[in-house]
């Protein structure tokens, strides 16, 4: 029995995946093999395919933004925005997507405003 197209075409997206995981985060997946790096794309793949996204590019962007986050986000009430968003039954994948950008943008950008605040000239 051979491999059907979906199967066929579920495979060239997780290399198309990886390789753009490896590109875009090289510090990241330089100490994973591809079979650590193909199960934790699987797995970041069907965690945001349960909040409602389908498409290639709504799963990758998706992604993109979890590789972002610390690795322990999930249990991280400094990231709690991330499960507020996406667990909005009122917007689709595009808005969620949207949203969590703009947040990811604000709490990074607060982080980075933080870093030097605290550098001993208090008085």
């Amino acid at each position: 029995m051979g491999i059907t197209k979906q199967e066929l075409e579920a495979e060239r997206f997780v290399h198309r995946g990886m390789r753009y995981l490896r590109e875009t985060f090289p510090t990241e997946t330089k100490a994973m093999d591809d079979g650590v790096l193909k199960n934790r794309l699987i797995n970041d793949c069907e965690f945001v395919m349960a909040y409602g996204f389908e498409t290639e590019r709504d799963v990758m962007g998706l992604v993109d933004l979890l590789w972002r986050l610390p690795e322990d986000f999930k249990a991280n009430p400094d990231y709690g925005w991330v499960e507020e968003i996406l667990s909005d039954k009122e917007m689709d994948a595009s808005l969620k997507t949207e949203a969590l950008q703009n947040a990811y943008a604000l709490f990074a950008a607060v982080a980075e405003s933080g870093k030097g605040e605290n550098d001993g000239t208090e008085l």
